[in-house]
């Protein structure tokens, strides 16, 4: 198996540590980062994501806990040896570039070689290839302040590469960029880890860099919150068969990257819920849908606030559309406590139910709201169909298609539309079982 490349256990960073005015910009960190993959440290500024990114550097000694790169405290290195890891392992991109003014570009980027004893032909060789690659090869000649933004940070990308790290920290590569130029460095930072097969560890708050990812670490006030891994992407990180199952909630998070995973579940409720209501009758809808899922209202409580107008602070249904809302919306939380409950029960060996009986009870659940009657094999693959969805062997897709397959071919033979309708019912149903953490 695998070893992690890096490996945070308990790490905080603690400045004034002792002092009155102590800080702790990290604390309790646990990462394990393997070779060859794209991490993004995702959070609001003062989160903590730049504190981790230059601890990993070698710039940040942790307070508390234990930081390991390739099996070794770099931090207990003799300052030559850490010099030799900072100009050979490690790469870096900043958001401000750090172009030296008085230098071509050529120069900035050979610079780095200086320092590994390289003689001027073989600096500038090298540097070129990669000005080349990086497409400002014709610029080479230029001093920075002629090159655009975009320019600039390629160069950047450029000089981070010179000495060939195998660990590639960039810190807001894109902040100071426009859109175009954005999408071109992205472009070649995803290169560098797909083609030359750097790990990466990228440093963001913006929700659109999430896709390239491997997975995510959110961060807020120094915790890592969640991590998320990217079902686009192959993952490299060893990961047991149904760990990361993949549900609405990942999509969610992309969307609203910086809300809690309580409100990413009001979210996906609310919209099985209701269709035809008004921005502030949504609003209204899952402030009290929030406070249901966490039992702060009981069904009553909940049709009642349904019903009353608007100007009493109510969304103002029909009564028989708020009863009918608030039967979906009980059912639901208590089959998804059924998936919460199963799911946990790697950390608790007394969970009350199995995995098929799971299955069964969920198989009911479904057939009782949609009516359907099924022969004894459609009954039997059901079962396998929902019990391989709910534990991540499958993907939505599958369990969709499953649906509409041949009873030989352990499918049900529904109708297409019967079949994205249990599909679409069922992933709001994990999505309120299964959370978007898959911590080790």
């Amino acid at each position: 198996m695998a070893k992690p490349l890096i490996t945070c256990r308990d790490l905080s960073i603690i400045y004034n540590k002792g002092k009155s005015n102590e800080f702790r910009a990290l604390q309790n960190v646990n990462t394990d980062i393997y070779e060859g993959e794209y991490i993004i440290l995702f959070g609001a500024s003062g989160s903590g994501k730049s504190t981790l990114m230059y601890s990993i550097q070698g710039s940040l000694p942790p307070g508390d806990g234990t930081l390991l790169i390739r099996g070794d405290d770099i931090y207990s290195y003799p300052p030559s040896e850490r010099v030799y890891f900072q100009r050979y392992v490690m790469g870096i991109i900043f958001q401000s570039f750090n172009l030296i003014g008085s230098l071509s570009v050529l120069d900035n980027v050979a610079l780095p070689m200086i320092f590994c004893d390289a003689d001027k032909a073989t600096r500038n060789r090298r540097a070129q290839s990669l000005l080349d690659r990086f497409g400002v090869g014709h610029v080479s000649h230029k001093i920075p302040s002629m090159l655009s933004g975009g320019q600039q940070q390629r160069v950047s990308v450029a000089r981070s590469m010179v000495n060939d790290p195998k660990i590639l920290l960039a810190d807001e590569p894109t902040g100071n960029l426009d859109s175009v130029s954005t999408q071109q460095v992205m472009d070649k930072i995803d290169e560098i880890n797909t083609f030359d097969r750097r790990t990466i560890i990228m440093v963001s708050h913006n929700a659109a860099h999430l896709s390239y990812a491997h997975r995510v670490y959110y961060l807020k006030d120094g915790f890592v919150v969640r991590e998320v891994v990217n079902p686009q992407r192959k993952q490299i990180k060893p990961v047991r068969e149904g760990e990361t199952i993949v549900t609405e909630l990942e999509q969610l998070a992309r969307l609203f990257p910086y809300d809690s995973v309580d409100t990413l579940r009001v979210k996906s409720m609310v919209n099985f819920l209701t269709q035809d209501y008004t921005f502030s009758q949504i609003n209204r809808l899952e402030r009290t849908v929030g406070h249901f899922i966490k039992g702060k209202i009981d069904t009553d409580a909940f049709i009642k606030t349904l019903i009353l107008p608007t100007e009493q602070g109510g969304i103002e249904m029909p009564e028989a559309t708020a009863k009918k809302m608030a039967k979906q919306a009980d059912l639901m939380i208590h089959q998804a406590d059924d998936i919460r409950r199963f799911r946990a029960k790697k950390d608790n060996t007394g969970v009350f139910f199995s995995q098929h009986k799971l299955a069964e009870r969920l198989k009911d659940h479904l057939l009782g709201v949609y009516r359907i009657k099924l022969s004894k094999d459609q009954d039997t693959n059901l079962v396998e169909l929902i019990a391989d969805r709910v534990t991540g062997v499958s993907d939505e897709l599958e369990f969709n298609n499953r649906l509409m397959a041949g009873i030989r071919s352990r499918g049900l033979a529904l109708s297409e539309g019967e079949a994205d309708e249990i599909t679409r019912y069922f992933e709001k149903l994990i999505a309120q079982g299964v959370d978007v953490s898959y911590k080790s």
